[in-house]
């Protein structure tokens, strides 16, 4: 089986000229874009994320209720694991608010990332953005890629060889360790994000994303 025929989107007709070259002004990432563009994949689907975003907030509130209702109970591991996939659901829509992709209204689409950012799963959404708009501008580009220069994994050789100690141990070891450290990575957000709250300058921006992310910690 070739690569192509393997793709999931290989035997998709709506996908035209997949065979053809791209053609046109500008950089291949611009045509690239002007393509995706023309096949209808970046469209907005404003009606499929209603239905998630609803069946998604009755699922968690449900998920909740039933962890509220078991008490303590080792079911409740089986709630956790079902809350586990519900916030990262959350997550995946908070992160397509951050790309525009529910509404082309930017107030209407930080707010749905707020709310499910700040509020639902106690993350930045301010914060988060500007991080992963700098992750598009240069991807996988080290030192300008802000997702791979942390400290904890090591990407490049060079980032490697830079490490001392427990670090360099880490490096050396982190393909056996990349689970239990993703554990980890978790923890990071959160606490990357409240720190950059506390940083700003007060504004209404701040005052809104604290007093949501607020509610999360209290709650």
């Amino acid at each position: 089986m070739t690569v192509e025929a393997a793709h999931p989107l290989a035997e998709r007709p709506w996908v035209a000229g997949r065979d053809t070259p791209l053609t046109g002004r500008g950089s291949d990432y611009a045509q690239l874009s002007r393509h995706m563009r023309t096949t209808g994949l970046l469209r907005r689907r404003p009606g499929y994320y209603s239905v998630k975003i609803g069946v998604n907030l009755v699922l968690l509130a449900a998920g909740w209720a039933v962890f509220f209702l078991l008490g303590p109970s080792w079911w409740q591991l089986l709630v956790a694991v079902f809350l586990a996939v519900m916030f990262a659901q959350t997550g995946f829509i908070g992160h397509d608010a951050g790309h525009r992709q529910i509404s082309g209204s930017k107030r209407t689409s930080d707010l749905l990332g707020r709310i499910h950012g700040n509020l639902l799963i106690g993350l930045s959404y301010g914060w988060w953005t500007a991080k992963h708009n700098r992750h598009h501008a240069r991807p996988n580009q080290a030192g300008r890629d802000p997702d791979i220069g942390g400290r904890a994994i090591a990407f490049t050789p060079g980032q490697a060889r830079a490490r001392h100690g427990i670090g360099s141990w880490l490096a050396v070891h982190q393909a056996w360790l990349f689970f239990p450290m993703l554990l980890l990575e978790g923890f990071h957000l959160h606490i990357a994000g409240v720190r950059a709250l506390l940083g700003r300058r007060g504004t209404r921006v701040k005052l809104v994303e604290g007093t949501l992310l607020g509610a999360h910690i209290i709650g």
